[in-house]
């Protein structure tokens, strides 16, 4: 499974869509809908699936980077190094 399909894993679970409807393109909040806590548990999850440490990412940087599925799929890709 490519880190994208991963992506639009998570997201279709908690946002209770299917992953065919989530486009690359999709903002979180303007297009599917996701409140703050909706970000923050898409956000955790993503930590879990990729191995991640957030924690040590400054919250505004997470804000400005993570708008869409694809600015979601390129953090991810920077961050273990694809």
């Amino acid at each position: 499974m490519t880190p994208e399909d991963r992506v639009k894993e998570i997201i279709s679970n908690v946002m209770n869509t299917a992953p065919e409807h989530i486009r690359r393109e999709a903002s979180l909040k303007d297009d599917l809908g996701a409140t703050s806590l909706d970000r923050y548990t898409i956000l955790m999850d993503i930590e879990d699936a990729f191995s991640l440490d957030l924690d040590e990412v400054p919250e505004e940087e997470l804000e400005d980077k993570i708008v869409t599925v694809a600015d979601i799929v390129a953090f991810i890709k920077e961050r273990v190094g694809e």
